[in-house]
Order: C-alpha cells, then sequence, then structure tokens
C-alpha cells in the first residue's frame, strides 16, 4: 500500500520540480534584463555628455534645364576673353578684369557695353569704390542704358604693381529666366587710352619722359616701348552654376540636380563632468512561440532531463520489484 501512495507522490513530486525550474530560469531571465534595464542611462536627459557631430542636408537647388539658361561672354580689345553658363536661378554675374604692369598708370579711360534687356546695373552695388578700388573717387563714371563709361586722370598715379587687382569690376542683375530660355550674351570691355609711368623720387608725380602709352584711341600699341612694360591681364566671371546633366537612362521630366548642398554640421558636446556611460538595453525577450512552457536556457533544458531521467530510473526500477514480489 505504501509503494502505491509513494509512486503518484513522486510522479506529482516530479510534476512540481519541472514547473518550479521553469519558474525559476524565466524569473532570472527577467530578473537579469529588469537590472540591465535600471543601469541603461538616458543619454539625452544628461547634461554635458558628450554626442556624435550632427549632419543635416539641406534642400538642394535643382534645376529643370537641359542646356544654359545664359552664357556670358566677357571679352576686351586690351584684356583677355572669359565666359561662363548659368541655371535659371542665377540672379547676378560679377564680371572683373583684373590688372598688374610693372610701371603705374597715370591715366585711363574705357566703355563697357552689355545687352540692357538681359543684364542690368544697379548703381548702389556697383560704386567708385567697388568698380575700381585701386583709384576709388578719383574717377569719373557715366551710367547710361546698356552702357558704363569711365576716366580717371592724376599725375600722383595709381599702383597696380604688387598683385592682380581689379580695373574694372561691375555686378550685373540678371533678368528673370526659366529652364527653356537660351540666352547668350556679351560684356565688352573697350580701353580706349591707358597711359603708364614712373613716380619722381622728389614729388612722387610721373615722369613725362618715362611715360609710355599702352592703348591709344582704342588701338592698343605693341612696339619696343610697349614692351617693356609687362601688364598681366585676366579676366573672370562668376562661377558657372549649370552643370551639364547626364542624359544616360534618364527621361525629359527627371530632375538634374545642378548644384551640390552645403553639409550644417553641429559641433560635438563636450561633457563637463564624468558620468556613468549608458549601457545598450538587452534585445526584447522572445515572444511566444507556441511553447507551454518557457525552459530559458539550454543547461536548463539539460537539468530538466537529467531529473526526469533519473525519476523514470527510480519508477522503473520501483515497478521492477512489485511485478518480482507480486
Amino acid at each position: 500500500m505504501a509503494k502505491k501512495c509513494f509512486c503518484p507522490l513522486l510522479t506529482f513530486l516530479i510534476t512540481i520540480l519541472i514547473l518550479l525550474s521553469s519558474v525559476s530560469a524565466v524569473f532570472a531571465e527577467e530578473t537579469a534584463q529588469g537590472d540591465s534595464a535600471e543601469e541603461t542611462v538616458d543619454s539625452s536627459a544628461l547634461v554635458g555628455i558628450t554626442t556624435e557631430p550632427v549632419t543635416t542636408e539641406p534642400e538642394t537647388t535643382v534645376s529643370k534645364a537641359r542646356y544654359p539658361v545664359l552664357t556670358v561672354n566677357a571679352i576686351s580689345n586690351y584684356f583677355g576673353k572669359a565666359y561662363a553658363e548659368y541655371n535659371e536661378f542665377t540672379r547676378e554675374v560679377t564680371v572683373t578684369y583684373l590688372l598688374k604692369a610693372s610701371k603705374r598708370l597715370v591715366s585711363a579711360n574705357w566703355q563697357l557695353t552689355y545687352d540692357s534687356a538681359i543684364l542690368s546695373v544697379d548703381r548702389a552695388k556697383n560704386t567708385k569704390q567697388t568698380i575700381c578700388p585701386v583709384i576709388g573717387d578719383r574717377s569719373v563714371v557715366l551710367f547710361a542704358d546698356g552702357e558704363i563709361d569711365y576716366g580717371v586722370t592724376d599725375l600722383k598715379m595709381f599702383d597696380f604693381t604688387a598683385v592682380e587687382s581689379p580695373f574694372v569690376q561691375i555686378v550685373f542683375d540678371v533678368a528673370p529666366l526659366t529652364e527653356l530660355d537660351s540666352e547668350i550674351t556679351k560684356v565688352d570691355l573697350s580701353v580706349e587710352n591707358f597711359v603708364v609711368s614712373e613716380p619722381n623720387p622728389v614729388t612722387g608725380e610721373s615722369l613725362w619722359e618715362k611715360e609710355r602709352v599702352l592703348v591709344a584711341n582704342g588701338k592698343v600699341l605693341e612696339n619696343k616701348t610697349t614692351d617693356a612694360v609687362l601688364v598681366s591681364k585676366i579676366t573672370s566671371l562668376s562661377p558657372s552654376t549649370f552643370v551639364e546633366p547626364d542624359l544616360s537612362g534618364a527621361t525629359p521630366d527627371q530632375i538634374v540636380t545642378t548644384e551640390a548642398p552645403t553639409l550644417i554640421t553641429t559641433e560635438p558636446t563636450v561633457a563637463t563632468e564624468p558620468s556613468k556611460p549608458a549601457v545598450s538595453p538587452n534585445p526584447k525577450p522572445k515572444e511566444a512561440d507556441g511553447r507551454l512552457i518557457w525552459t530559458g536556457e539550454w543547461y536548463v533544458a539539460l537539468m530538466i532531463l537529467l531529473v526526469l531521467l533519473a525519476c523514470s530510473i527510480v519508477l522503473f526500477v520501483m515497478r521492477k520489484r512489485d511485478i518480482y514480489n507480486n
């Protein structure tokens, strides 16, 4: 009788043992996750924690133009030629004629013409100081529709001997254009007279015997005396804003980026005092996958298996004894 009661009791104990082992394994995992969660630090709530630089990309300026909407050619009878291509978003174009000479400038006058239907000149943007900073207010400037006249004469002379400096610099406003436009225009600088000389060591004024006429009545003179004067002349425009699109595999309605975006970088904040480093939270516990009991780690399952095996052996031995005794 005692053996018959002992077997169900042993079976009951084995079942309880299995349940307790499973519950303890799950509880241990939840406790470990809870401890990890408590150690996690919200970095956004701390002051002075070092953060990585944040880089944002602003909206890019794009063009639908398949060809330059505006092409500006800068020409001159004395300076070199240059050109630049622009998209429909271009609102200003600056044309600059740079000068450097081995002798100082005594007098000069020039005339600049342009197409007033496409380009216009705002006098507030084009003062005597901005047109030629070296000469400044000692010049005479006349503005007309599509034309600028300029003249200067001073025996004290003007020094362009150090570096290339703006001899003529004009800021043009561009008329509104669309991606369907294709305008080609020119800015023409005609130098009428250009005289250089050397200063008197006493008075600082021009020595008449050292004067050299490089341009007279719009004609550039080339002879032995003018060849002795070294002159560097550079013509430049505002950088082109039109970038030829890549048409390989593109459809006509695709938009082509013409200007690279500017990256705005926020400098990192440096920590002002030591703080507890943030601990990455553990992955979320696995969701139920249809099993009745979650056994936890592999070694827990192995332990339960060994217990069941031992109990089965005990029951088997006891059952054999009952059979033999009967």
